[in-house]
């Protein structure tokens, strides 16, 4: 087998240099170059006429400059819907060796996975090529040859000149740029009038791992569930666009991706880059009202509003007389306040709001629906620009 590099060890020879490479040669029937010094006494020792040479050689590395990637599947997972293609963002442990076994570096080690884009020339070409195809979960032994590695000058202490290299790799993610949300609906009720929207305050619980499984946080730890407000940023994005048309009741899967979840940065608990996957149940909800707003009508607002809060016909509405009418409007259905706060915590806003002499009464003239204070602050706006 012409022009192969090998790697030796000399253990245990005592004779002429140009002998020993000579004699080598025939018996390996290789072209053999050696990249490393002999011990000196290798050189200079006379062989007796008729003597018979012992040679006790470890080969070390072996390598054709025609060699391309070698890749063994070790654990290819049963369930595959995707695998990892140039471009994609990929993250994942090694173990690196040599071809006799001796370990140079590892990520386990370290306590973070390996993390980078695929097939853009971040990484030596034989493992970019390598972790392309992959699937999540994938275990790999790869072998790649010098050429596709480090080459003829190595890296620095760790890596020889002209090194096979031999990396067993586990995938734990990866995931594409443009990647979006998405949900798979795992139960959803047969009847279902209504589902979750923006503004609505969503209460589930929700376990959140990791795509090989590992849990980072669920809600069955606390004694309460989860409660958040769709569109307000007090989750993900996108967990926030996962929760939204649910109903109560319903159970659905929801992987993110990074850049809709945690990022590069990752948060307390969860690692940078990681796709998360939560597993959700809608306990239930709440309809939410627009962003700015603590009550909102549900149908026409009466046309008299001053008339209508002035219940004993006074000329003059204090808070609980305002708060009596709120709560009538809700009770009937005719009204809906803002999730997530109390009665008279709305009712103690919208009042200090509307009695804008701050004289505990609100009187014909300082009553005026949000809607309106908008549309003259809109019009403000346009008349300044």
């Amino acid at each position: 087998i012409p022009n192969y590099y090998i790697f030796v060890h000399i253990l245990d020879v005592i004779l002429n240099y140009d002998v020993f490479v000579h004699v080598l040669d025939d018996i390996l029937n290789y072209d053999v170059f050696f990249f490393f010094p002999f011990p000196s006494c290798l050189s200079g020792t006379e062989i007796p006429s008729q003597a018979t040479l012992v040679f006790d050689v470890l080969l070390v590395d072996i390598h054709n400059p025609k060699d391309t990637v070698t890749v063994e599947n070790q654990v290819v997972p049963e369930s595959c819907s995707r695998r990892s293609v140039v471009g994609d963002y990929i993250r994942y442990h090694y173990n690196g060796s040599f071809l006799n076994g001796v370990t140079f570096d590892t990520s386990y080690q370290r306590n973070s996975t390996y993390n980078t884009y695929i097939g853009m020339g971040y990484i030596i070409a034989g493992m970019d090529q390598a972790l392309q195809g992959v699937c999540i979960g994938e275990r790999r032994r790869v072998t790649i040859p010098p050429h596709l590695a480090y080459g003829e000058q190595g890296a620095g202490d760790v890596i020889p000149p002209s090194a096979v290299l031999v990396f067993d790799i586990h995938v734990i993610d990866f995931h594409n740029p443009n990647d979006t949300v998405n949900i798979q609906i795992l139960y959803r009720p047969e009847v279902c009038n209504d589902t979750t929207a923006v503004n609505d305050l969503v209460h589930y619980h929700y376990n959140c791992t990791l795509v090989d499984g590992t849990l980072l946080f669920s809600s069955h730890d606390y004694e309460n569930v989860q409660d958040a407000v769709l569109g307000s940023d007090k989750v993900i994005d996108g967990l926030d666009e996962g929760l939204r048309g649910m109903c109560v009741g319903e159970k659905r899967l929801i992987t993110v991706p990074p850049h809709l979840g945690h990022g590069e940065r990752g948060a307390t608990g969860v690692p940078s880059s990681a796709v998360l996957v939560f597993d959700i149940e809608m306990v239930s909800f709440e309809k939410g009202v627009p962003p700015g707003y603590l009550f909102v009508w549900l149908e026409e607002s009466p046309a008299n509003l001053f008339e209508a809060l002035d219940m004993n016909k006074n000329g003059e509405v204090p808070q609980e007389e305002f708060g009596e009418f709120i709560k009538l409007q809700v009770a009937e259905g005719k009204g809906r306040i803002k999730p997530g706060l109390t009665m008279e915590q709305i009712v103690t806003d919208m009042f200090q709001n509307q009695d804008r002499n701050k004289d505990g009464m609100i009187t014909g003239n300082e009553l005026k629906l949000k809607v309106e204070e908008d549309k003259e602050r809109e019009e403000a706006n346009h008349d300044e620009l």
